[in-house]
């Protein structure tokens, strides 16, 4: 009977169990709180939010684009949208196809900018950036004017210094790469030159200087600042590894490297939004995941989602609130659970202890019986009144009585 029980017990548990995760997992908010949880585990920020974006603004915001002559960014809307498989009207993708190319008289404009103003809006003004530092000029005035600063004791732009520096080995790897370091040189350019304009974002600033001011090697500056006044550059590569300390240059180079991979995936545009979104370097790395990610998109995802690239912001509320209803739910089911299997546990046991208390009563009434109707028999034989205890005691006694006499 217990083996019957225990069996029956775990069955019932087995039954309760597949109830209880069937409800888990049909419970919409329960399971949307779940997948959030793990892209939010994984960093995945930009995914989480852009899965709360209707499908409706994709066409509101690529219609405003091309109102606009944002060109760059309706493209990269379409793109976002196709990725994502959220359908657009035929009308704009037939306006998004007319759009020219390459605007000649923009293009001219933004080369002058640049000319002028050392300031860029597009990848032509970027490209004269980029060509600019690639003759090495730049970085060699900053680094014999920011260092001869360090030297003399005077207040020094440590940014500054250590851009032109890491600029300086990236301009060589550049060139010796026959350009397959034109990304990295790329994103080290695009800093220094936000830098140079006060549009890097000051915390970022300050980190980077914060670090690169913790360990100069004294020697190896002078060094190279006496190699770069006598323009010998193919020889400053000794003394600009051992300028800095090599945690300061990874840091650099992981920035201009994170830039580099931005400006790939979505050219000036999407570095310039990068700039506005992020606040430190830890966020451009993030970016620079999210570029990758995707790619053409990427302009879509900071116009749509901007610093939600980032951090889940008020969405995170409604994760966590949906995470403590489940943990209250699966908290309310497990209770429910415990207190019915106890209950009906209870319930048995209580039922099976009554009935071996019957059983053990009724063999105790027997044996008492027994008992009394041996003591009666003995008593009878020896008093000599035998035939008188037989009349009087049960039919069914006589015979066992009659036995044991015998």
């Amino acid at each position: 009977m217990r083996g019957v029980w225990r069996e029956f017990v775990e069955l019932w548990r087995v039954l309760v169990l597949g109830a209880f995760i069937a409800g888990l997992l049909l419970s919409p908010n329960v399971a949307a709180a779940v997948k959030m949880a793990d892209l939010a585990t994984q960093g995945a920020y930009a995914e989480i939010q852009l899965q709360q974006v209707p499908p409706e603004r994709y066409a509101t915001e690529i219609a405003a684009a091309l109102d606009a002559g944002d060109a760059t960014l309706a493209r990269s809307l379409a793109a976002l949208a196709a990725s994502r498989n959220i359908p657009v009207s035929p009308e704009l993708t037939e306006r998004i196809a007319t759009l020219p190319a390459v605007d000649l008289a923009a293009t001219l404009g933004a080369g002058w900018n640049c000319v002028v103003n050392g300031d860029f809006d597009s990848e032509a003004g970027f490209a004269c950036v980029v060509a600019t530092d690639l003759t090495g000029i730049g970085d060699v005035r900053d680094l014999v004017g920011e260092g001869g600063k360090f030297i003399a004791g005077q207040p020094v732009d440590y940014f500054t210094l250590g851009i032109a520096s890491v600029g300086l080995g990236l301009t060589a790897a550049t060139l010796s790469s026959l350009g397959a370091a034109a990304p990295l040189r790329m994103g080290a350019s695009f800093v220094k030159a936000m830098h140079r304009v006060g549009k890097l974002p000051p915390r970022l600033t300050a980190q980077i200087a914060t670090a690169l001011q913790r360990g100069i090697n004294r020697p190896a500056l002078d060094e190279a600042i006496t190699l770069a006044t006598s323009m010998r550059l193919g020889d400053l590569g000794r003394p600009l590894s051992r300028l800095f300390n090599p945690r300061s240059v990874r840091l650099v180079s992981n920035l201009a490297e994170d830039f580099g991979a931005i400006g790939k995936a979505g050219g000036v545009r999407a570095m310039k939004l990068s700039v506005e979104t992020a606040d430190t370097a830890g966020d451009v790395r993030r970016l620079a995941r999210v570029a990758n990610t995707y790619g053409d998109g990427y302009v879509g995802v900071i116009k749509l989602v901007g610093r939600g690239a980032l951090r889940l912001g008020q969405l995170l509320f409604t994760i966590v609130g949906w995470l403590a209803g489940a943990l209250l739910w699966v908290w309310s089911m497990l209770t429910f659970i415990l207190n019915a299997i106890t209950g009906t546990d209870r319930f048995f046991r209580r039922r099976a202890r009554k009935r071996r208390e019957a059983r053990l009563a009724q063999r105790q009434a027997f044996r008492n019986l027994s008992g009394a109707v041996h003591s009666n028999a003995r008593a009878a034989r020896s008093s000599g009144f035998i035939g008188m205890a037989e009349r009087r005691i049960e039919p069914q006694l006589i015979v066992a009585t009659a036995s044991t006499g015998r």
